[in-house]
């Protein structure tokens, strides 16, 4: 018996019309064509327009034949929900191509349907996209090869201070380091794929490096030279450079790379010694008259004098060089917190400074030989700084290293770096060698908290722990890994729509996620939220954090790369915590009512009242329940906040007047400061006007806290692009760098005797970013202790 019989019959009339449809599709398109069953079991004809094998009669082993192992399974259960939802087949997938070879298909199936909307069969198209996926994969390649090449330039030039970089042929720096980038002041985004003018280079250095690098082009041959320009924050420098061929496959010239060594201090030096060197000559020249006058009268002398000329001469010249090693030694002192040395190349002679037995844990009065200072060094480096150090004193060999070091007395552990030049004596008897010593331990433990940082990073997105996505702006697709359709739900082979994505996110905080994204690609912000989601399939509630960065790219799209991970279990403990903070504030405000009504009540029966302890006491309780009542609703709005339950009702009005009747509430509160409100003309905004009064408040309130009495704070607003700014300054106590980076964070506040005796819990400031950042806007600080501080606020104005 036919298992198909009993599917849904389709008139003659009908079928003949359907076959009709399907030759005039056929003839009309180059796509493969096909035709099924409705249950997708019987393939009735096929089309394989030379990519696929033909099925002229009906069959049922096309699957075998055209779809390729691998994606069987995919496309079997795309079948099923084409089936079971009577809707449009289409998916890429692998397929046997005609010849046997594997190949790519976008496939197209649309059903057709009766009058009682059963399926009778399937019409369908496949187009062949073998060279698409062959140049994404392609393309998937070379782009990870090019950050594995920038990895291992950035390992080996991180640690040099050399200036290290690669030219194309058109000018344009492809890689540049650290060092370099510092020197200009830029980032790597500015410079990279900029020429040498954009990068700053005046146009006779520009011309200039043009010309090598043709030579370099032209010849396959190095150039070196030497050139004066500006450092970003040095000054005028000397740098020793050389430009070197990359060649190709073929031999050919591809690109030039370069190296530039900082040579000032060298060329200060050699200066000295030419300095030296021509009042040396002047003194020769004296002796040389003296010399021949004494020959004139005493000729039986001339012998003796002159081998005295010649002890004399190099006498003079060990100390123009031991002094000149000496007054090198007493700049570096005056220097930077640098160590110095000096070492004799015959009698080992060890010259210090305090600075350098301090680095080596000596004290100031204590001797150290070269031997002792070698002992300090950890023995996994003593063999090698000492072989460096031979080497550089009796062959003028590099020296520039780094090592640790163990202090004598105080046991510390220390990462130093030296640096030391050889300058010899004329007559080759003898050589100086001086330098210094700087403690680089923070820096380098730092560069070694990154790479553990980048390292784990790096294993936890292997390991599956993190999700990567990549959202082009240009195309507004979404690109992600099989680890981000696991957490929305989808299946791990499926390429999810940026829209469906987007979807998935809960309501409440589907345009604060769509906000932050779009102020990325407006501004360059970097992107960090964090947001629940409903899986796709199972409806399964979870949270997650997202974190991106902005690259700008002209050709393809700015986009924004970066990792998500499931947060899931933290934020349900947090909303618990929050939840059980939110019901004691609340059960607190009742008592707390009561109690200032009581309080009021007490202060208008004393008001004639004689008793001024009675009616001061009730003063300083009123002003400390309010304290309490301000912390409790602090409390609740933070509740509020991160359980998703803080409401933004938005309207239009005038941000200046919001400002200026802010600033009364002040007046009368805080008479012993002077507010004043800069050149702010009408700017609308749509905001929530009580919400943003909250956070005008708190900035005036941490102002009036932490400022001098009678001392000025100052409010400003300005427009600049699609945003409205507000800035309160103040001549306070200032906020460094550690705690500035941490002063909108929950409960954090700056610990300084300063700060002891001012009150407060740290949710402010908080309350005021979180607020900000609600309304699509920004909340940035800039201070310097001691000299005050800006807080800024940013509201887009559409």
């Amino acid at each position: 018996m036919d298992k198909h019989s009993d599917r849904p019959k389709m008139d003659p009339q009908a079928a003949y019309a359907s076959e009709e449809r399907f030759k005039a599709l056929v003839n009309a398109t180059s796509d493969v064509i096909y035709s099924l069953s409705a249950d997708w079991e019987i393939m009735r004809e096929l089309d394989g327009r030379g990519f696929l094998k033909d099925a002229t009669e009906p069959t049922t082993a096309w699957k075998s034949r055209n779809i390729h192992p691998e994606h069987r399974e995919l496309v079997d259960n795309t079948i099923a929900e084409a089936i079971r939802f009577k809707k449009i087949f289409q998916l890429e997938h692998k397929v046997l191509r005609a010849d046997g070879s594997p190949g790519w298909t976008f496939s197209r199936a649309v059903p057709i349907l009766n009058e009682h909307g059963e399926i009778l069969e399937w019409f369908g198209t496949a187009s062949d996209i073998t060279e698409r996926k062959n140049a994404e994969s392609a393309l998937r390649e070379i782009r990870e090869r090019s950050d594995q090449q920038k990895r291992v330039y950035e390992t080996i030039t991180s640690t040099t201070p050399d200036l290290m970089y690669v030219f194309d042929l058109e000018y344009r720096f492809t890689y540049a380091n650290k060092a370099l980038l510092s020197m200009w002041g830029r980032s790597w985004d500015d410079a990279i794929g900029k020429g040498l003018l954009e990068n700053g280079y005046e146009p006779w250095h520009a011309q200039m490096h043009q010309r090598e690098i043709d030579q370099v082009r032209a010849t396959g041959k190095p150039i070196r030279g030497e050139v004066s320009f500006p450092h970003a924050t040095l000054g005028i420098r000397v740098y020793d450079y050389i430009l070197t061929p990359v060649f190709n496959e073929e031999g050919l010239v591809e690109a030039v790379a370069g190296t530039t060594r900082d040579v000032t201090d060298r060329k200060e030096s050699e200066q000295k010694l030419q300095e030296s060197a021509e009042e040396f000559q002047a003194i020769n020249e004296e002796y040389a008259t003296i010399n021949e006058e004494l020959a004139a009268s005493n000729e039986e002398l001339t012998s003796t004098i002159d081998e005295l000329a010649q002890v004399n001469s190099e006498l003079i010249a060990s100390q123009d060089i031991i002094e000149e090693g000496r007054t090198a030694l007493r700049l570096a002192i005056d220097a930077a917190n640098f160590g110095t040395w000096f070492i004799h190349s015959v009698t080992r002679e060890f010259v210090t400074d305090a600075r350098l037995k301090e680095l080596f844990g000596y004290f100031p009065d204590e001797d150290l030989s070269i031997e002792q200072a070698l002992a300090q060094i950890t023995e996994e480096y003593r063999g090698m700084v000492a072989t460096k150090l031979e080497n550089a004193i009796y062959n003028n060999g590099d020296y520039d290293v780094t090592y640790p070091v163990l202090g004598l007395h105080d046991n510390r552990l220390r990462w130093l770096r030296a640096i030391g030049n050889l300058k010899a004596d004329r007559s080759g008897s003898f050589s100086a060698f001086t330098g210094v010593v700087m403690d680089i331990t923070e820096n380098y433990l730092a560069v070694q908290k990154i790479a553990e940082a980048e390292e784990g990073m790096r294993m936890a997105i292997e390991s599956g722990e993190l999700a990567t996505w990549y959202l082009n702006e240009k195309l507004g697709t979404i690109t992600a890994s099989a680890r981000f359709n696991q957490l929305f739900g989808f299946d791990i082979n499926e390429q999810v729509p940026y829209s469906a994505a987007v979807d998935q996110i809960l309501p409440g905080y589907r345009e604060l996620v769509l906000q932050a994204v779009q102020a990325s690609f407006s501004t360059g912000a970097g992107f960090n939220i964090e947001y629940p989601i409903t899986t796709y399939h199972e409806g399964k509630q979870r949270w997650v954090r997202s974190v991106g960065k902005f690259v700008e790219d002209k050709k393809n799209g700015n986009y924004i790369t970066g990792v998500m991970a499931d947060i899931s279990e933290q934020k349900m403990d947090e909303i618990r915590k929050n939840d059980f903070i939110g019901m004691v504030s609340h059960e607190l405000k009742t008592p707390l009512t009561s109690l200032s009504a009581i309080i009021q009540i007490s202060q208008i029966k004393l008001k004639n009242s004689s008793d001024e302890f009675l009616a001061s006491a009730m003063a300083k309780a009123s002003a400390q329940v309010k304290r309490m009542s301000a912390m409790i609703n602090g409390f609740l709005n933070i509740s509020r906040l991160e359980s998703g339950k803080l409401s933004i009702e938005k309207t239009s009005f005038d941000i200046r007047e919001l400002i200026a009747e802010t600033i009364e509430e002040f007046e009368i509160t805080a008479p012993g400061h002077r507010i004043t409100l800069g050149d702010c003309g009408s700017l609308m905004v749509s905001a929530d006007r009580e919400k943003i009064h909250s956070v005008i408040s708190n900035l005036l309130s941490n102002a009036v806290k932490y400022s001098p009495a009678a001392s000025e704070i100052n409010v400003t607003c300005s427009v600049q692009g699609n945003e409205v700014i507000l800035g309160v300054k103040d001549s306070g106590i200032g906020i460094n760098a550690l705690d500035s980076a941490k002063i909108f964070e929950r409960y954090f506040r700056v610990d300084s005797n300063q700060t002891q005796n001012i009150s407060g819990f740290g949710i402010g400031l908080y309350l005021s970013a979180e607020v900000v950042k609600y309304h699509g806007g920004r909340i940035w600080l800039e201070s310097e202790p001691g000299r005050g501080s800006v807080f800024y606020f940013s509201l887009p104005i559409n």
